[in-house]
């Protein structure tokens, strides 16, 4: 069974006027073995004597960083050429969280550039194109029949 159900049984039990000990056992008689621990009842008592009878979860986990990939992919297409140094110092943030942020953005250093992971259509078509241009270059002028190969012997 899930917190929350338990949380629901604690609630009715801290209504009935039930002690925290009390309520660990009952709970545990009914649904076998340790499945609540008397301090964590006696933390869901303490919640509900002080008012509080939210039985979700806090949320947790790590604060919104204050990096905006928008931001982050407007200065890295203005300069490509920064390294993740000077783009956490214009941000504010660590280099890791840069990285993080670029990974996000889809971009990743090559030849000391910060290009697209992914490549474009026109990415691809440029390849296409050059691949055709050397093919016709070897069926027009034999361009690959003039490479030379050396072997040890």
């Amino acid at each position: 069974m899930e917190n929350l159900k338990y949380r629901i049984i604690y609630e009715y039990e801290f209504r009935r006027g039930t002690s925290a000990a009390e309520t660990t056992r009952r709970v545990n008689d009914v649904y076998g073995g340790h499945v609540a621990k008397e301090n964590t009842v006696r933390f869901w008592f303490q919640r509900f004597r002080s008012g509080y009878f939210d039985l979700q979860n806090k949320p947790r986990g790590r604060p919104e960083t204050q990096v905006d990939n928008e931001v982050l992919k407007a200065i890295v297409e203005a300069d490509p050429s920064q390294t993740t140094s000077e783009l956490a110092a214009g941000c504010g943030v660590s280099d890791k969280t840069v990285l993080i942020h670029l990974k996000q953005i889809g971009k990743i250093k090559k030849l000391e550039r910060w290009v697209p992971h992914e490549l474009t259509e026109a990415n691809r078509q440029t390849r296409v194109d050059c691949c055709v241009t050397l093919v016709n270059r070897h069926n027009n002028e034999g361009i690959l029949n003039r490479i030379i190969t050396c072997d040890e012997k």
